[in-house]
């Protein structure tokens, strides 16, 4: 699911990572970490700053940037490329000394819904209209001021989601996938193109990630262990983790992989605890290590900082078009930190820990 909370019109995500500067450089591993405020963090921009210099000085190295079509596009042919990638890529470490490289997230699928522009929406994916206004962003993303700090590019999110209900698209956005794949390769060619899976329907129903991931560069997941035969976000134990990850190593083949979003609730109303996510952070570190030394893996984002507030969950389950009765106990309860005091989980210092040594 797409749980990313919404931080000054775009959705932010920032990585932390905990290797020395005596490593050699193709072993630091990426660890992201996607950033909540809690309760009390100061409004607005000051607030997102701090939190930025927070994290910074443990070791932050990468950002994230996750706009959909739509934001992107507000009307036909203009743009707000400026709010939404130029200001984070150069006003926030305008240096170049906090952030190692960006990521960026282009939202034409996020989940269950189509996020590109209302005059588009009847229109097929492959419709060339669609794709020549589509390239036309890859366009001027390419123009934009330090584009060279960008690694990766993802083009939509938890695409499965919305495929998988509107399975007449598949074969129409594969093909715009690939033009989009081929052009930003053509504009920005040193940047890595994927899309974004779910875990759990790589194992249930795969024909998504068969019909899309060939194209790709890299291959990125979403993984939280739920238990798919419980419809109330159950999760399973962490125990799990090791074979799901062989798995996802094993579909991705001799491409790498990577995980937008990682993570494990804390409540008991998911078949959870403190103890039990502090056991998952624990094992996700473990288990992942082989493959980051193995040049495997790309890059982690764990999900979250803290807590989201109360009230952010119920109109997301709408917008989605998701039941809020479990999904909230989940999305509520996946912090590292409680929202409310912003005081630490026992999975917070685990967490810290494994980063001292990635």
């Amino acid at each position: 699911m797409k749980i990313l909370l919404l931080l000054l019109s775009i959705h932010l995500l920032v990585g932390i990572s905990g290797c020395s500067d005596e490593e050699p450089e193709y072993n630091k591993g990426l660890v992201g970490l996607s950033l909540q405020f809690h309760q009390n963090s100061l409004p607005g921009l000051e607030g997102y700053l701090e939190s930025i210099e927070y994290v910074t000085s443990k070791g932050v190295n990468l950002f994230g940037m996750s706009p959909a079509w739509n934001e992107l596009e507000p009307s036909i042919g203009t743009y707000s490329l400026k709010e939404f990638v130029t200001n984070p890529l150069t006003l926030l470490d305008p240096d170049r000394t906090k952030f190692k490289s960006y990521i960026l997230v282009l939202k034409a699928i996020d989940t269950n819904r189509k996020t590109i522009p209302s005059d588009l929406l009847s229109k097929s994916f492959d419709d060339p209209v669609v794709i020549t206004r589509f390239l036309s962003i890859i366009d001027n993303l390419a123009m934009v001021e330090s584009v060279d700090r960008i690694s990766h590019i993802l083009i939509g999110n938890e695409v499965d989601g919305y495929l998988t209900s509107n399975p007449t698209e598949l074969n129409a956005f594969s093909s715009f996938y690939q033009q989009s794949v081929n052009h930003i390769h053509q504009k920005m060619p040193w940047i890595k193109v994927g899309t974004i899976i779910t875990f759990n329907s790589l194992r249930t129903n795969p024909i998504v990630f068969n019909t899309l991931t060939p194209h790709s560069d890299f291959i990125c997941y979403t993984y939280y262990p739920t238990d798919v035969s419980n419809p109330n976000w159950q999760m399973r134990t962490p125990a799990d983790i090791a074979d799901d990850i062989a798995f996802m190593a094993s579909k991705a083949g001799d491409k790498s992989f990577a995980f937008t979003e990682i993570g494990y609730p804390s409540s008991p109303s998911n078949n959870s605890s403190e103890s039990l996510q502090k056991e998952f952070v624990e094992k996700m570190f473990e288990v992942l290590r082989p493959y980051k030394e193995k040049r495997k893996l790309e890059f982690i984002y764990y999900h979250g900082l803290y807590d989201y507030p109360p009230d952010f969950c119920a109109p997301y389950a709408q917008a989605q078009g998701v039941d809020p009765t479990y999904v909230c106990g989940f999305m509520n309860s996946l912090g590292l930190n409680h929202y409310g005091t912003s005081e630490p989980k026992q999975s917070w210092n685990s967490f810290v820990d494994k980063l001292k040594d990635w």
